[in-house]
C-alpha cells in the first residue's frame, strides 16, 4: 500500500465523457472522494476492465464517491482518434460512458502523480474531494489491493 503525502494532488482536470458529457475534477465545492482508474495505452485497458469488475459493484451507485475510468489520449492524431473512440463507443457499455474520461492534455502530470512505469499497468487513485492522494496503486486487481482500497475509501467516507 502506498499512502501519499497530502503534497500530492489529482490534476485540476476539465475533460469530456465517451459520451460527451463535460466533467471537472476535483470538484471545486465537491464533498466526494475521488476513485480514479487511470490506463495510459491499449495495453493498460485489459487491467483496467479487470479493475472495473471488480470496483464498479460497490462504487458505481455510491453517491458520496466520484468513480471515473480515464483513460490518456494526448498526442494521438485527430484522425486516429475518430477510429478510436468509434471503437470504445462500441466497446463500453452505454451505462458506462458517462464515467469513462477522455484526457488530451497534462499526460506528464498524470503520469507524475501516478509514478508511471508500465504502459500495460492500469493505475489507481483514491483522493479526498480536494484531490489530495490518499492512496494509489497499479498492475493487476489482487485482493490484497482491493482490500487497502476499501480501507482507504472507508475511512474517507466515515469522515462527518
Amino acid at each position: 500500500m502506498e499512502v501519499l503525502s497530502r503534497a500530492q494532488g489529482v490534476p485540476p482536470t476539465q475533460a469530456k465523457t465517451l459520451n460527451g458529457t463535460a466533467v471537472s475534477f476535483p470538484g471545486v465545492d465537491s464533498r466526494k472522494s475521488l476513485l480514479l482508474l487511470v490506463g495510459f495505452s491499449h495495453e493498460s485497458s485489459k487491467q483496467c476492465d479487470k479493475w472495473n469488475r471488480r470496483l464498479k459493484p460497490a462504487y458505481w451507485s455510491e453517491s458520496r464517491v466520484d468513480y471515473y475510468q480515464v483513460a490518456d489520449f494526448q498526442g494521438v492524431p485527430s484522425f486516429v482518434m475518430r477510429m478510436i473512440l468509434h471503437g470504445m463507443r462500441r466497446e463500453v457499455p452505454k451505462d458506462e460512458q458517462s464515467r469513462f474520461v477522455l484526457l488530451y492534455s497534462n499526460e506528464d502530470k498524470w503520469k507524475k502523480l501516478v509514478g508511471y512505469s508500465a504502459p500495460e499497468d492500469a493505475y489507481l487513485i483514491v483522493a479526498d474531494p480536494s484531490g489530495n492522494v490518499l492512496w494509489q496503486a497499479h498492475g493487476e486487481p489482487s485482493d490484497a489491493r482491493q482490500s487497502e482500497l476499501r480501507a482507504v475509501l472507508g475511512k474517507q467516507l466515515s469522515k462527518p
